[in-house]
């Protein structure tokens, strides 16, 4: 039995302060692997976003209904190398299926656009 390595992130939006005690016990069937879902990531943002751009080390995430694997994705450009952290894009880790949607590779390119710009100024 392989123990995950990857750090676990829980959600909860309504906590904003105050003491919390967490006992996690978690046991679930992973379809789709941390290095997989990077792969899936890198391999879409180089298609459908910037040829500069790819998947670093996913954290698994869980939602509530499901358990994600929150890939972030970096900007390199030549000659100055890796610039920095465009976003994350998630991926189902019982599907494979990438979390997707128009506002997030806006976004992608917005941030992308700005680290390029602090880099070349």
């Amino acid at each position: 039995m392989e123990i995950a390595t990857t750090p676990l992130i829980l959600q909860n939006r309504s906590l904003t302060r105050g003491q919390v005690w967490v006992d996690v016990r978690v046991q679930a069937e992973l379809n789709v692997s941390a290095f997989v879902a990077r792969q899936k990531v890198t391999g879409y943002v180089l298609d459908h976003v910037s040829d500069h751009m790819g998947g670093d080390e996913p954290s698994l995430v869980i939602d509530g209904e499901r358990f994600l694997w929150r890939v972030p994705v970096y900007l390199s450009v030549l000659p100055h190398g890796r610039l920095g952290q465009v976003g994350t894009v998630d991926v189902d880790a019982q599907t494979g299926q990438l979390l997707v949607t128009k506002e997030l590779i806006e976004e992608l390119q917005h941030h992308a656009q700005a680290l390029v710009e602090r880099a070349t100024s």
